[in-house]
């Protein structure tokens, strides 16, 4: 069930949610209407992470035998999927308000589909825009959500 790798995955789980519930302690103190408050969730979930990155960890400790190597290439594959995706959503998030939500979702998409191996150029160029605009659509028009809409807010506005 464990591969010997799982515990890269452990710790870092286990970093997120400390991570989680160290930046929301301040949350206990805002009142709010619900009685477990704003904090509840966030903590719940950062506890839930870390309680999965333990039994990860300790599954990949208690593993035997070394780690094939057929697996290790296949984790190196799935940690460069890992970082083309994380860095595409670091990349959108700080390029979201400049460029706006019409030209930066395609591209996040793209990245996306491209990063968990898909190669299919029409599959990605009609998905990546058909999807923006469908949840353009619906969030700006249909829903009255403000979206970030960067360089092209003239034409909106």
């Amino acid at each position: 069930m464990f591969k010997k790798e799982d515990w890269i995955f452990g710790l870092i789980s286990i970093a997120v949610g400390a991570l989680t519930i160290y930046l929301t302690r301040d949350l206990t103190s805002i009142k709010s209407m619900d009685p477990a408050g704003p904090a509840a969730l966030p903590t719940i979930v950062s506890w839930l992470m870390i309680a999965i990155g333990a039994v990860h960890v300790a599954g990949a400790v208690m593993k035997k035998g070394p780690a094939e190597s057929e697996s290790a290439k296949k984790g190196k594959k799935d940690n460069k999927k890992v970082v083309i995706i994380c860095a595409a959503c670091a990349i959108y998030y700080f390029l979201l308000e400049i460029a706006g939500y019409i030209i930066m979702t395609p591209l996040l998409i793209a990245a996306i589909m491209l990063g968990v191996g898909e190669r299919g150029a029409r599959r990605i160029l009609t998905t990546s825009i058909f999807t923006t605009a469908f949840l353009f659509c619906v969030f700006y028009y249909a829903l009255k959500v403000n979206m970030p809409l960067g360089v092209l807010d003239s034409l909106f506005n």
